[in-house]
């Protein structure tokens, strides 16, 4: 009789998934207060660039440990068993996933609150889904599809409504967060498809590594000022290392043993997780009115996206 995995276990799973959620919702606060830490300013772009890449260098180097170990047994996690065209897939998924979403996310995220990032951050889900259908011919739009994307984007506009109710939006704030959200969900639809034959870890690794390179060279070139670390900042720098990585693989060993259907559900914990922490750990910051009921809509958006038939569609891995 085969040996029932832990990740099986119907309460392993439920807080394993807990905890993946929390690492994924804390990202925005981390990194608002990674920003803190280093004492950087609004206009210091590069800087900002330049600490996304350290963090998803080492973040990849956690990953390739976690391979190494894993393929002893398990030969499909095995670097060697990649072709020529995986490689040049990977990189390319690393360009856009990581590179090119993470240069707008940095920037977007220093021109906004935390509260109002970890809201804005669920707008790849909705995107994938609009625009899967233009792109997968087995994807087609559904009452039921529509009717979520109504709900999120009126959360997401819901949300940039300020005291005065009026569209507090800007482009290099609210927009940049919105075009990083577009390249997550462009990934996932036109290139991750490509990439069947890779084991999941595999692209993360690639997309670490191969994402965080041009981060670093574009960060370092433009570099405003010499960043000053503390214990604070390298504490926090790699705790956002192992948010990319850590929950990436928890996720991972829970989707080999269980339905993906069945977790996707769970994903709706990122935003509430994250917009709790923003409020809670980012001095300065509160949940309003129009944040909690954005939040509200955007969840509810989630719940009919994973809800029946549904959840096939929606991509398995959060952004890292």
């Amino acid at each position: 009789m085969e040996e029932k995995s832990k990740f099986q276990d119907k309460k392993v799973v439920f807080l394993v998934a807990l905890l993946t959620m929390f690492l994924w919702g804390s990202a925005v606060p981390v990194t608002k207060l990674s920003f803190a830490a280093l004492d950087m300013a609004s206009s210091e772009i590069f800087t900002r660039i330049f600490f996304a890449g350290t963090r998803f260098l080492i973040a990849s180097f956690m990953v390739f440990g976690y391979l190494l170990i894993r393929a002893r047994k398990t030969p499909e996690l095995r670097l060697s068993s990649l072709k020529k065209k995986d490689w040049r897939l990977l990189v390319i998924i690393g360009l856009m996933r990581i590179t090119f979403c993470y240069f707008f996310y940095y920037i977007g995220l220093a021109n906004i609150s935390g509260v109002k990032g970890a809201v804005l951050v669920s707008s790849s889900t909705f995107v994938t889904v609009m625009i899967a259908p233009f792109i997968v011919k087995e994807d087609k739009f559904s009452r039921k599809k529509i009717f979520a994307l109504i709900l999120g984007f009126s959360g997401i506009i819901v949300a940039n409504i300020s005291k005065g109710f009026d569209l507090n939006f800007t482009w290099l704030g609210e927009g940049f967060m919105l075009i990083s959200g577009t390249f997550t969900a462009l990934v996932e639809t036109l290139i991750k498809p490509k990439g069947k034959g890779i084991s999941a870890p595999i692209i993360s690794w690639g997309q670490l590594l191969f994402g965080s390179l041009p981060l670093l060279a574009i960060g370092y070139l433009g570099l405003e000022r010499k960043l000053v670390w503390n214990p604070t900042a390298v504490v926090l720098l790699i705790y956002s290392a192992m948010i990319s990585a850590v929950a990436f693989i928890l996720w991972y060993e829970l989707l080999k043993q269980n339905d993906a259907g069945e977790l996707a559900i769970y994903r709706l914990f990122i935003p509430i997780f994250g917009t709790i922490l923003s409020a809670a750990l980012i001095p300065g910051e509160s949940l309003t009115l129009y944040l909690a009921l954005g939040l509200v809509l955007v969840v509810l958006g989630i719940i009919v996206l994973n809800s029946g038939g549904s959840r096939k569609n929606i991509a398995k891995y959060p952004r890292p």
